[in-house]
């Protein structure tokens, strides 16, 4: 049986998200966390009706994030459920099930994070809602896949990078103990990830009118993203070292002190007309003359005495006044951004990526907005991450038909909570 759009209305989007890309596809959200949520958001910013099912019973990590007690009080969860509308429903009743398969029925996608084997448990895997959808498109997001020796092992961010081996490689050659990243790297590739799969499946269905399941192992996805270092260990060319922030093939490549608190900037140097505009941009200081600098090679052979020479010359100006001159003269050049100067960066606000919205418990949010930018403008930000169950009578009346007394039954009996 080919897929065929739902006929019924259903809960819409604003009128202001019907311009957008995936205006009309209808998104089910298994999601905590941040995986999970960061995908759906991506498809949300295009357009797509993003419905999350949640639990009070059970309630997502992600609410607490900013260590508080009131699970509507977390900036993070506001942030990466934009756009989205939230239901909850219990799932260890066989009606809670019963309406998590009813709106996944009119569902184009359906998506979780969860453990392997999860979804199956509770009646809403692949097969059973093909079997009254055929044309659904099930997203998996667990740690290890569906299958496999340790596909049962439960993982979360962390946890991933290391057994990824991004951990040992996010470190200075001279550290011996592993540091790894400050955030949960691997969540955002992996969300990334999902709504490249999810709109290749949509794009596979308008041609051939089957829907299908995707097993997106997030090991598997953060291993492939290592790139050259993994295919050297597989190639049999040595287990690869961590490098800080050297490069094999760009010298002076690094992070370097600037005048102020805590000030830095990144300088890389990948050719020799860009070691030319460096030394323009440093006045030409008689070090930088000597022959053995001229070529690529040279530099790499003493990049530890450039890495000195040049923090010494960025240590004497704040880093806006070095990244000005590197860039004027074609070197690629950074300031090392605080939360605080992205939150203010004259950039971003002029770019119209900085969002400033109402929470209805935390007040006003400033917000990252959508990454991306149509010809006609930035995809709209039209509501904060959704309070539990705010939308519980806009989805399971609007687009489930039920009553008032049902829903007030269902609440009483403690599916609905």
């Amino acid at each position: 049986m080919a897929w065929a759009p739902p006929s019924e209305p259903g809960c819409v989007e604003p009128e202001l998200s019907r311009r957008l890309p995936l205006a009309g596809v209808r998104v089910l959200a298994f999601t905590h966390v941040a995986a999970g949520p960061y995908a759906t958001l991506q498809l949300a910013y295009l357009g797509a009706e993003v419905i999350k099912v949640e639990s009070a019973t059970r309630i997502d990590p992600w609410r607490y994030r900013d260590r508080n007690h009131d699970p509507e009080r977390s900036r993070p969860f506001a942030d990466h459920n934009k756009n989205t509308r939230a239901v909850t429903l219990n799932l260890k009743t066989n009606e809670g099930r019963r309406l998590a398969r009813a709106l996944a029925a009119r569902s184009d996608v359906v998506i979780d994070n969860y453990s392997a084997g999860v979804m199956d448990r509770l009646g809403l895997g692949y097969r059973a809602l093909a079997a009254e959808t055929p044309g659904i498109i099930v997203i998996h997001l667990s740690g290890l896949g569906s299958s496999g020796p340790s596909s049962h092992f439960v993982t979360f961010g962390p946890s991933m990078m290391a057994l990824s081996g991004m951990t040992s490689l996010w470190n200075h050659s001279d550290r011996p103990e592993p540091v790894g990243s400050q955030t949960s790297y691997p969540d955002y590739v992996v969300g990334a990830y999902a709504a490249y799969a999810a709109l290749a499946a949509l794009h596979a269905r308008r041609r051939t009118g089957t829907g299908r399941e995707v097993d997106l192992t997030q090991l598997e996805v953060v291993a492939a993203a290592i790139g050259p270092a993994m295919v050297a260990v597989m190639n049999s060319l040595g287990d690869p070292e961590p490098a800080g922030n050297r490069s094999p093939t760009a010298a002076p490549h690094g992070c370097y002190p600037c005048q102020g608190d805590d000030a830095w900037c990144v300088i890389s140097v990948r050719d020799d007309q860009e070691w030319r505009g460096l030394r323009r941009a440093m006045g030409e200081p008689t070090w930088s003359a000597a022959a053995g600098l001229e070529t690529t090679a040279g530099r790499l052979a003493e990049r530890d005495q450039l890495d000195e020479r040049l923090a010494a010359w960025t240590a004497t100006l704040p880093p806006a006044e070095v990244v000005r001159r590197c860039q004027a003269n074609g070197v690629p050049a950074g300031v090392v951004a605080t939360g605080a100067d992205l939150a203010s960066d004259p950039h971003l606000e002029a770019r119209g990526f900085l969002v400033d919205m109402e929470h209805p418990r935390m007040g006003e949010l400033r917000l990252p907005g959508a990454p991306i930018r149509l010809a006609d403008g930035r995809p709209p930000v039209w509501r904060l991450g959704p309070l539990m169950g705010e939308d519980n009578q806009a989805v399971l009346q609007g687009l489930l038909g039920l009553s008032d007394e049902e829903l007030r039954r269902l609440a009483a009996e403690g599916v609905v909570k």
